[in-house]
């Protein structure tokens, strides 16, 4: 059997030094005194039943962080206080212990049970818990803005760091790519001279290719007959390059040496002409996360809300008229003012709301269409979606915190509260939302110039 405190003793701490001696008998009643020897007394996660004051001794308290069991600090002191001791929150209180606590020398405690701490606590002071309610709840919420934003500039300076390191040598492979295709250019014109009844090579995208798949396949195999019967090494190679060139048998030089060479090099051009393809299509998505990772730049600047739209789009892998999965995203752009905003903040609304409309789809797709035109004294930006909707319960909900209509573990709530606060309150714009099954339409109006209230 545990040995038992007195009222005395635990009148010493002073955790329990302003209690009446009916409230000290009572908790002296209904607690243990428990002694531990060295190591893990709880552990964070475990079920949290009990209450620890120490009584006697030496611990440390530990927090998880990155798999690792992190000290947050040690101490000696008679009547700290750790476990359950958020337990007067009811159901509210945490299932699990928040933290680990380790003793570090032999030790002893008081213990109480969690449900007899929790229900005195809530017996004996009242008002306190409903002050200690409202207090966590609003440093729980402003703990999770908080760390949503420090994320958020965290992100935006590892883009803004990467970007400008990759930004030189894609920028050299374009110049390098553009210089090889002139040299390549030379080199035939060169070879041209010197055998002056040599073909042109045509340039890709010159020529009429054939568009139907069953005709383009006939065209392919009509070549690799041609190019096999001048002894011409891999035929099925060359062929669809050729046909890429809208070149048929007909076109080819009948000398075995002068169609190799004519096959190679149009192969050799198509390459470098798809090697300057991906080179800029690097260019443009370096440029578009540039663009996103606007976080360290001045706080406030004018900005045109279709580069911001283009570069979420780019950095949630699409583009104008591209798919996203088995979606598509259309844009429907029109000439708009520049707006005075928070670059970063808007980018993020952006990719909340792309984000959210691309999630609606579900694996089935849809398109997501984005317009923008100007409206009054500013700039309206829908991002309209067919999917199936926002449920007609939650849809007067959708902008509160919290609230969300994915799966559980899959949405926070907070992006759209996020959303409002930034459009809302940072720029003194609107945001609205309406939906029936088919078309769902977020649409947000930004002031060229906000005004405070």
């Amino acid at each position: 059997m545990s040995p038992s405190v007195t009222p005395d003793e635990l009148r010493t701490l002073f955790l329990f030094e302003g209690l009446s001696d009916a409230q000290v008998r009572k908790l002296a009643d209904s607690g243990d005194v428990v002694h531990a020897e060295p190591g893990w007394l709880y552990r964070e996660g475990d079920a949290a039943t009990c209450f620890y004051v120490l009584l006697d001794g030496h611990v440390s308290l530990h927090h998880q962080g990155g798999g690792d069991d992190l000290e947050i600090g040690r101490t000696r002191q008679r009547g700290v206080y750790a476990g359950a001791w958020e337990a007067y929150l009811g159901d509210g209180a945490p299932a699990g212990y928040t933290s680990s606590l380790r003793v570090l020398e032999p030790s002893e405690f008081f213990v109480l049970p969690a449900a007899t701490f929790g229900r005195v606590v809530r017996e004996w002071f009242p008002m306190a818990v409903h002050l200690l309610e409202g207090t966590r709840i609003g440093l729980t919420q402003a703990q999770k803005l908080t760390s949503e934003r420090e994320r958020l500039l965290a992100l935006g300076s590892l883009t803004a760091g990467l970007t400008h390191e990759l930004g030189n040598p894609a920028a050299a492979l374009a110049r390098t790519l553009a210089q090889l295709q002139e040299e390549l250019r030379s080199l035939e014109g060169s070879v041209a001279r010197l055998a002056p009844g040599l073909p042109e090579v045509p340039a890709a995208g010159s020529a009429v290719v054939p568009g139907d798949p069953l005709r383009r396949n006939e065209a392919e195999d009509a070549l690799v007959d041609a190019l096999d019967e001048l002894g011409v090494e891999d035929p099925e190679d060359l062929a669809p390059v050729l046909v890429e060139h809208g070149l048929a048998a007909a076109d080819l030089p009948t000398d075995p040496g002068t169609v190799t060479w004519f096959a190679r090099t149009v192969a050799v051009r198509s390459l470098v002409a798809e090697a300057a393809a991906a080179s800029g299509r690097i260019s443009a998505l370096l440029a578009s996360a540039g663009n996103y990772a606007q976080l360290d730049r001045a706080p406030e600047r004018w900005v045109d809300v279709r580069e911001l739209l283009d570069a979420a789009i780019s950095m949630l892998g699409a583009g104008a008229g591209r798919a996203v999965g088995n979606s598509r995203v259309a844009t429907e752009y029109a000439d708009v003012p520049q707006v005075l905003g928070h670059t970063g903040e808007l980018v993020q609304v952006w990719t909340n709301l792309l984000d959210n409309a691309l999630d609606a789809l579900g694996e089935e797709g849809g398109t997501v269409t984005v317009r923008v035109h100007p409206d009054a004294d500013g700039v309206c930006v829908e991002v309209a979606d067919d999917g199936p909707g926002v449920p007609p319960e939650v849809l007067p909900r959708i902008f509160e915190p919290f609230v969300t209509t994915k799966d559980v573990g899959q949405g926070t709530g907070l992006g759209l509260d996020i959303a409002w606060r930034v459009v809302v309150h940072r720029h003194r714009g609107r945001l609205s939302v309406d939906s029936v099954p088919g078309n769902t339409v977020f649409r947000v109006w930004l002031p060229v110039e906000p005004q405070e209230d």
